[in-house]
C-alpha cells in the first residue's frame, strides 16, 4: 500500500483547500521512504495523523482531540473557525493498494456539513478514477479487507502514546486484541465460538414433539375454516349478479343525466353565483373608469393643444424675464452716460456707447413683445409638465388595464349566460336525477356487503393457512422426532470433535506465531537499543501475551528498570515487530517520535528505524526532534519535506514545502544537498 497524497479543506487548523504529496520516491537508485512534515506543538502535526484516520475509519477513529465526545459534536468542532458550518470540511486520501496481482488507485473522500445544528456526513470512494456506488455505501467492510482497523493502529501511531506497552501492567489485555488481530488468530477463536453457539442451540432443543391428538385438533379446526369460507364464496357469488345489474342501470342513468343537460343543473347554483360576482366586478369596472374620466384623462384627446399650451407659457416666461432685464438695463445705460459725462469721455466715444446701448435695449424689447395670454403659475406649468411626461402614460395604463378588465368581464359574463341557458327544466331533470340516486345509492349498499364479504373471507383464509402452517409443522415433527433426535446426537458429537481440534490448532499457531513475534521484536529492540547488552531476549507469553524481558543469564529483567527513553524504544520495538510479523507492506505514520528520547537513542531511531521502519514513513516532527544534524543523516532517504507554518493571527497552518531551515535559509540546504 501506498498512500499517495491527502488533501485537506477546512479541517482543524487547515483553512481553505491544502494538498500534501505523501507518496515516497527514489534518488540515486535507491529508495527515498520518508515524508518529514515539521511543525511547532499545536501546529497541526498531530491533525495529520487525525485526519488519516478519521478519513479512513470515520466513528471508529481514535482521534487525538475526540475524548468522550459524541461524533457528531467531533465533526463539527473540527470545521475551521473561519468556514461557515454550512460549507463544512472535507479530507481526501488516495492510496494505491495491490491485490491478486493487480494495483487500484483508490481516493476516498469523507465531507460532512452543518445544516440547522445537524452534521451531514458524506463519503465517497473512487477506483482508478470512477465513483464506485458499491464501495462508498460499503466501505466500512471495505477498509477492513483493505487496511484493518487493529493493524492500522499498530503503523499510524503517537509515539508518545504508546509507552503504556511498556509501563502498564494492564496492557497485554489490548496488547492481546491487537496480536490476534495482526496475526489472524482471532479468526480460529471466532470459529471455536461460533461452535459453542451452536452447541448451545442443540442443547436447548426441545426433545418432545406434539402427539397426534394436538394434530387431530388442528385438522378439526381447518375443515370449520374451510366450511366457513366455502359459506362466504357463495354468499357474495350470490350478490355478484345484482351489483352488476345495478352498476347498468347506474350507468344507463348517468347517461340519460349527461344527455339531458345534466352537468348544467349541477351546476346551476354556482354558475349563478358567480354571475352575480361578474356583474359586481363590471360595475366596479365602469365606475373606476367614470371617475377616471373625471381627471385628466380627457385631456388625452388634446396633445396637440397641450403641447401648444407649455410652448406658449414658456415664451410667455421668457417674455416677462426679458421685460425685467429690460427695466434693469435702462437704469444701469443711464448711469453708464452719466458716468462718462462726468469723466469727460470723447463725445464721439460716448456717442457710440449710447447708441450700441439703444440697439442692445431695442433687440430685448422685441423678445419681450409676447402677449401673455396665460400668464400660468409655477405650479401649474409643473403640473402640466408632468402629465405630459409621465400622467400622459400612466392614465393611459390605467384605461387600458380597466377597458381590458371589463372586455373579459363581458365575454366571461356570456359564456355563463349561455350555461344557465342550457340547464334543463327543473320538473325534466327531476325524475332523471331520482332515478340516479337511487341506482347509485343499490351500488354502493351492494357493493359495501360484498367488501364486507371479502375481508371475512380475507380474515378467514389468513386464519387458514396459520392453521395449516401449524398443521404442517406438528405433522413433520411427529414423523422426524426419531431422525433428529439421532442428528442431533450425531452434530453435538462432531461439535465436540471440532471444538477440541481447533482449540489444539489456536494453542499451536499462537505458539507458533507468538514465537516467531518474539524474536522479531527482540531482533528490533536490540537493533535500536543502545546497552546491548541489557536485554537479551524478549518473550511474549502465548496465554496471557504479557511481555517478559530477560538478560544474558536468563534472569527476567522489570520494565521498571527501564529509562524513560528506553521504554518509548521498547514500545516502538514491539510495533515494529508486529508490522514485521503481519506480512502486510503498510505505511507508518509517527508522531512525535523522539519527545523523550535522549541524543544517543534519537541517533539510533535516525541512523537505524526511520530508514528502514517500513517502505513509507511520515515522521511528524518538532524542530527539536529532528534538527539540522539528524536533517542532515536523513536526508538521503527522504523523499520531500514540508513545513506546517501556523500563522497566529488567522489561527491557521499552511502546508509549505520545506523544512523549518530550508524556508528560512536556502543556502544552507544546498551546502547539505553537495
Amino acid at each position: 500500500m501506498i498512500l499517495n497524497q491527502i488533501t485537506l479543506r477546512n479541517f482543524c487548523l487547515y483553512c481553505g483547500e491544502q494538498v500534501i504529496n505523501l507518496a515516497p520516491e527514489k534518488r540515486a537508485g535507491r529508495p527515498a521512504p520518508i515524508v518529514l512534515c515539521g511543525g511547532i506543538n499545536g501546529g497541526g502535526k498531530t491533525t495529520l495523523l487525525d485526519a488519516v484516520q478519521l478519513v479512513l475509519y470515520g466513528k471508529r477513529a481514535r482521534c487525538s482531540k475526540r475524548g468522550e465526545k459524541p461524533y457528531d459534536d467531533f465533526l463539527r468542532e473540527s470545521i475551521h473557525h473561519g468556514a461557515a458550518p454550512s460549507d463544512g470540511a472535507a479530507i481526501q486520501l488516495a492510496f494505491r493498494y495491490a491485490s491478486e496481482g493487480h494495483e487500484h488507485l483508490y481516493e476516498v473522500t469523507r465531507s460532512w456539513v452543518d445544516v440547522r445544528g445537524k452534521i451531514r456526513e458524506t463519503v465517497q470512494v473512487c477506483r482508478d478514477g470512477e465513483v464506485d456506488g458499491w464501495l462508498s455505501e460499503n466501505w466500512n467492510q471495505v477498509v477492513e479487507e483493505l487496511i484493518p482497523f487493529g493493524i492500522a493502529q499498530l503503523c499510524f501511531f503517537d509515539a508518545e502514546k504508546i509507552r503504556f506497552l511498556a509501563e502498564d501492567e494492564t496492557s497485554t489485555e489490548a496488547l492481546g486484541g491487537a496480536i490476534k488481530s495482526l496475526l489472524g488468530l482471532d479468526l480460529v477463536e471466532r470459529l471455536v465460538s461460533d461452535t459453542g453457539v451452536l452447541e448451545s442451540r442443540l442443547a436447548k432443543r426441545t426433545q418432545k414433539s406434539a402427539d397426534m391428538q394436538e394434530v387431530e385438533r388442528l385438522e378439526s379446526q381447518l375443515q370449520t375454516k374451510q366450511t366457513e369460507i366455502e359459506r362466504l364464496v357463495q354468499e357474495r357469488g350470490a350478490l355478484e349478479n345484482p351489483r352488476q345489474a345495478a352498476h347498468q342501470r347506474m350507468t344507463k342513468a348517468e347517461e340519460r343525466f349527461a344527455r339531458i343537460g345534466g352537468q348544467h343543473w349541477e351546476q346551476r347554483e354556482s354558475q349563478q353565483r358567480k354571475l352575480v360576482e361578474l356583474e359586481l366586478s363590471l360595475q366596479e369596472h365602469e365606475a373606476q373608469l367614470v371617475a377616471l374620466a373625471v381627471t385628466e384623462l380627457p385631456l388625452m384627446l388634446i396633445p396637440e393643444l397641450l403641447n401648444n399650451v407649455v410652448n406658449q407659457a414658456d415664451r410667455e416666461t421668457q417674455a416677462a424675464e426679458a421685460g425685467i432685464i429690460t427695466k434693469l438695463l435702462v437704469g444701469r445705460d443711464k448711469s453708464l452716460l452719466k458716468l462718462l459725462t462726468r469723466k469727460r469721455v470723447d463725445a464721439k466715444a460716448a456717442a457710440v456707447v449710447a447708441e450700441f446701448l439703444t440697439k442692445d435695449r431695442s433687440t430685448r424689447e422685441v423678445e419681450s413683445a409676447v402677449d401673455p395670454r396665460l400668464q400660468l403659475s409655477d405650479t401649474a406649468r409643473r403640473l402640466l409638465g408632468h402629465f405630459l411626461e409621465r400622467g400622459f402614460a400612466e392614465k393611459r395604463g390605467i384605461r387600458d388595464d380597466l377597458l381590458r378588465r371589463v372586455e373579459n368581464g363581458r365575454r366571461s359574463q356570456e359564456d355563463v349566460q349561455r350555461s344557465l341557458a342550457a340547464v334543463p327544466e327543473e320538473e325534466t331533470i327531476r325524475e332523471v336525477a331520482e332515478q340516479l340516486t337511487a341506482a347509485a345509492k343499490e351500488v354502493g349498499t351492494l357493493d359495501q356487503q360484498i367488501q364486507r364479504l371479502d375481508r371475512e373471507l380475507d380474515t378467514r383464509r389468513n386464519e387458514r393457512a396459520g392453521l395449516e402452517n401449524q398443521f404442517a409443522k406438528l405433522r413433520r415433527q411427529v414423523v422426524d422426532e426419531e431422525i433428529r433426535g439421532e442428528e442431533d446426537t450425531r452434530l453435538a458429537s462432531l461439535l465436540v470433535r471440532t471444538q477440541e481440534t481447533m482449540q489444539q490448532f489456536l494453542r499451536r499457531a499462537t505458539t507458533s506465531k507468538i514465537d516467531r513475534l518474539s524474536e522479531l521484536v527482540t531482533e528490533s529492540f536490540r537493533f535500536l537499543l543502545r546497552k546491548k547488552s541489557l536485554v537479551q531476549r524478549v518473550q511474549i507469553d502465548p496465554d496471557t501475551f504479557a511481555i517478559a524481558l530477560f538478560d544474558n543469564s536468563g534472569r527476567p529483567i522489570s520494565k521498571q528498570r527501564l529509562s524513560e527513553g528506553e521504554k518509548q524504544i521498547f514500545a516502538i520495538s514491539v510495533l515494529w515487530g508486529l508490522s514485521r510479523a503481519a506480512g502486510r507492506p503498510l505505511p507508518a505514520i509517527i508522531d512525535t517520535p523522539m519527545a523523550r528520547l535522549d541524543s544517543e537513542h534519537r541517533q539510533q531511531l535516525v541512523e537505524r528505524y526511520f530508514p528502514n521502519a517500513s517502505h513509507q514513513i511520515l515522521i511528524l516532527s518538532t524542530d527539536t526532534e529532528i534538527e539540522r544534524d539528524y536533517f542532515h543523516t536523513l536526508q538521503p532517504h527522504i523523499a520531500r519535506a514540508y513545513h506546517l507554518d501556523y500563522d497566529e493571527e488567522r489561527r491557521a497552518t499552511v502546508a509549505r514545502e520545506g523544512y523549518f531551515w530550508e524556508v528560512e535559509e536556502p543556502a544552507y540546504l544546498e551546502e547539505v544537498s553537495s
